[in-house]
């Protein structure tokens, strides 16, 4: 009986609560304030939520939707749809506006904001009186277009009928939403170097890369150039290299690039090559991802802690420093559309290894519609002595046509060369696609001697995705005779060594030419087969080859640079065979290699939550009958990874061997360091890579920088780190750069609020931004930085009422039951309104001063009286 005396009250409650559910079916529903206090007057004002579902209006972070495709993250004003009287706040918008949700809001878009959705304005203008700055919806002016505000998931989803849409490529970003960026300068560097103590004496080398920038408006100015300095019983200098000096800018109308300076020229026509002077061309960077090319993959293996150069024409484009065992090299930028990468291994004792990757154009294709063009003039330019600089003009124009074909041209001109190209591009379907050219060239040669020939090239690419077969390219070119491209026009000599240079192993030890660097133009170039195939064979694994072969007039025998692979697994146990073989016209043998590798994860066999550790093993034998043999261990520590370290153990021509290294990834730089030893040699290598911005807001110093950056601004948040940045996190004043964005794409930056400090609160916490190419865009978040409070608020002796809105600033809050609300961001000391209703009555101001002592604690308590 008392269980029953004592549960009596509650079953009544919730009879009643359940009634009331039930006539809400029939009826609109109603807050009686009696239910929420005995006084009524200590309740706010309700009825804005006597509907279901409704909100009030403010300003909301929300995704967009645009068809049921995300198209952008902004904060949007949200007003009432019952505007009562007020005809100014949203006039653009119509009584009858048609809004699909319950929340009695509607989200004010601005014309801007249409365009970036990609409304045609033309098509679709405005409502008189209306400008791209006042408050819209798309349903005033736009028929059947509608939105609806999803609250909960904080998504605004707009429809709107495709026909009042811009018709783009799918994945196509308007040019209204491309952000060209902040005015900065910006500074870029990495510094490597070793110091080798053998039985060949002793050598110490540095090598440092600087990359500086100034952008102004839409122009980007780069400077790129290197130090070197090398000292050992057989060299000892140091000097200052100029690589590049461009000033260029997108002309965005024409969807192309000025560039004024040094730069390259194209290579799906004709040859690339490198001049110094100016070029207007086409920038494919502006199409989607879809209408994009590739960059080649480098495979190897390195028996030790090694470093990797590769060049194109005689340019460095890419350096780094790897642990033993196998490497891929996936985040190579050519600098040249066309031209064979030389990669250099240079080991830890010196040993040197070379190869080369044939690299050129895919297809030439473009859509239907579509031109290309490219317009060149300046003076050739090579960084070696061999060359000439001859003023040369180049102009091509690639077309597209209906029914999958595309018709390309160009000319270049130079006082010893003239030369024309004619080809057409199909696209078969299923068959893949295919381009072959003609050209016809008149050369003159060093020797004055002149010449006259044709090339045919024929260039193909296929994707068998049913069998997981890519052809990603396969090249054939035959020449006649009398034909020379325009860079063997402009060598100095009939015949020579690239690079006279006497190239250094990693003992200072000068090495001997090689032949893969001899070349004459007695013998022109006559047939040329490069191919690149991937193949996947089920769960058994993937296959890749690729190489060329390359034979000439006058001389027998042929190039030839050959790379196959076969990479799987067992288990949780990963490996790879491959094989390398090159061999130049000369050569009395192939210079080939065969090396297997395997990694096998011990993490099962750890405590969970145990940082990675991998085993790994390398086994590699050279033609020269040389056997290398590594075993390690490698793995990593601390957050995000941000610190990895490599244990090897290794035996090489009858010499064991050592190496440890660690590499760490922090917030303002990228810093490593190795230490291998042998027999005969002991060698300590170190290398570090960062940035320094300087914008409007001060310096900020951050990882190493790519082409296109993202200055993420969140003033006061200090050591918050981004999601997925690899150990970035905003600075004392709460920024930092991101690196690598993806120019006229979309680019999602967020930062993690699980890092934030007591004293910090997030307006939203992820930003979606479209820089430009070479652009610096800023990401502002927005900050309430200071203290979290807990007020207990009072008015007339009673606790103010409940629902009530409680405002100091940009901070507010909801008063609940008892007078409480929670505040964050505040200022030690202000001014806080609450407001119940309309009337005079039904609001009060206080003035609030938090002690010093509580100011840093996780959350103040005070009890203030409102007025």
């Amino acid at each position: 009986m008392i269980r029953l005396q004592q549960t009596f009250p509650e079953v009544i409650a919730g009879a009643t609560m359940l009634l009331m559910l039930m006539t809400a079916v029939r009826a609109e529903l109603y807050f009686p304030p009696g239910l929420v206090a005995d006084d009524e007057d200590s309740v706010a004002d309700l009825s804005l939520f006597e509907k279901q579902g409704m909100q009030l209006p403010g300003i909301y972070e929300v995704e967009i939707w645009l068809n049921g495709t995300l198209s952008t993250s902004q904060r949007l004003r949200f007003i009432s749809a019952q505007r009562g009287g007020d005809k100014k706040e949203g006039a653009g918008i119509k009584d009858e506006e048609p809004v699909r949700d319950t929340t009695g809001l509607i989200a004010c878009l601005t014309g801007r904001d249409m365009s970036a959705l990609g409304v045609n304005l033309r098509l679709y203008p405005l409502p008189a009186g209306q400008d791209e700055g006042d408050c819209l919806s798309p349903g005033s002016f736009i028929p059947q277009a509608w939105t609806a505000f999803d609250f909960r998931n904080m998504r605004l989803n707009v429809s709107i009928p495709q026909i009042a849409l811009y018709k783009s490529a799918r994945g196509d970003i308007p040019p209204e939403r491309w952000d060209e960026g902040v005015s900065a300068a910006m500074l870029s560097y990495s510094l490597s170097g070793t110091d080798s103590r053998g039985h060949y004496g002793n050598s110490r080398s540095h090598f440092l890369n600087v990359n500086s920038g100034i952008n102004l408006g839409p122009w980007r100015l780069r400077d790129r150039r290197n130090w070197s300095e090398n000292r050992s019983r057989y060299r000892n200098e140091r000097r200052w290299q100029h690589g590049t000096t461009t000033l260029s800018r997108a002309i965005i109308p024409w969807r192309s690039e000025l560039t004024l300076g040094d730069d390259t020229s194209s290579g799906d026509v004709f040859d690339s090559f490198a001049f110094r002077g100016a070029r207007l061309a086409s920038d494919d960077s502006m199409l989607p991802e879809s209408l994009r090319g590739y960059a080649p993959i480098i495979r190897g293996t390195a028996g030790s802690n090694a470093r990797i150069s590769v060049k194109q024409n005689g340019y460095e484009v890419y350096q780094t420093t790897v642990g033993a065992g196998e490497f891929v090299i996936s985040d190579l930028f050519p600098m040249y559309a066309s031209g064979d990468l030389l990669v250099t291994v240079t080991e830890a004792d010196g040993s040197v290894r070379r190869f080369s990757v044939p690299y050129s154009s895919v297809p030439v294709l473009v859509r239907q519609g579509r031109t290309r063009y490219d317009l060149t003039a300046g003076s050739y330019r090579s960084s070696s002595e061999d060359y000439n600089q001859p003023l040369v003009m180049q102009g091509t124009l690639v077309h597209g046509l209906p029914w999958g074909l595309t018709t390309y041209g160009g000319v270049q001109y130079a006082d010893s060369y003239r030369a024309a190209v004619l080809g057409a591009g199909v696209n078969m379907g299923l068959l893949g696609a295919l381009s072959a050219d003609i050209t016809h060239a008149n050369s003159t040669l060093s020797d004055d001697s002149q010449h006259r020939g044709q090339s045919l090239r024929f260039l193909y690419a296929r994707s068998l995705n049913s069998l997981g077969t890519t052809f990603q390219l396969t090249g054939y070119r035959y020449s006649t005779r009398g034909f020379y491209t325009l860079g063997e026009t402009t060598l100095k000599r009939m015949s020579g060594w690239h690079g006279e240079e006497v190239q250094l192993d990693a003992q200072g030890r000068p090495l001997p030419p090689r032949e893969i660097d001899f070349y004459s133009l007695y013998d022109s170039k006559r047939q040329r087969l490069q191919a690149s195939i991937s193949q996947q064979i089920g769960s058994l694994g993937s296959l890749y080859l690729s190489g060329s072969q390359q034979s000439f007039w006058n001389r027998s025998g042929v190039t030839r640079s050959v790379q196959a692979g076969f990479s799987s697994t067992i288990g949780p146990l990963s490996y790879t065979l491959s094989m390398s073989q090159n061999r130049n016209v000369g050569m009395s043998r192939a210079d080939s290699s065969v090396s297997f590798s395997a990694s096998l994860p011990l993490s099962q066999w750890l405590p969970t939550g145990a940082p990675s550790i991998y085993a790994t093993m390398t086994e590699s034998h050279s033609s020269d009958g040389a056997i290398s043999q590594q075993v390690g261990l490698s793995g990593t520590l601390l957050n995000a990874g941000s610190l990895n370290w490599n244990l090897m153990r290794g035996r090489s021509r009858g010499d064991s061997s050592s190496s440890a290294r660690l590499s760490y990834r922090g917030a303002s730089a990228d810093v490593g360091m190795g230490y291998s030893s042998s027999s005969n040699y002991r060698q300590l290598s170190y290398d570090a890579a960062g940035s320094m911005v300087l914008h409007r807001d001060g310096l900020t110093i951050s990882q190493p920088l790519g082409d296109t950056n993202i200055l993420v601004a969140a003033p006061g948040a200090a050591g918050v780190a981004l999601e997925n940045g690899n150990g970035l996190q905003t600075d004392g004043r709460g920024y930092t750069v991101r690196p690598w964005a993806s120019g006229y794409r979309e680019n999602r930056v967020a930062l993690d609020v699980s890092t934030l400090d007591d004293r910090t609160e997030l307006d939203g916490a992820v930003m979606q931004v479209v820089p430009t190419r070479g652009a610096l865009v800023r990401a502002d978040f927005k900050t309430r930085s200071g203290v979290r409070a807990l007020f207990t608020l009072t008015f007339n002796g009673k606790p103010v009422p409940f629902g009530a809105l409680a405002s100091s600033g940009e901070s507010s809050g909801i008063v609940s039951d008892e007078g409480q609300v929670y505040l964050a961001g505040l200022a030690p000391e202000g001014e806080l309104t609450a407001q119940w209703g309309r009337g005079a009555q039904q609001q009060c101001t206080l003035s609030y001063r938090v002690p010093q002592e509580q100011q840093q604690a996780p959350l103040a308590q005070m009890q203030l009286v409102c007025r």
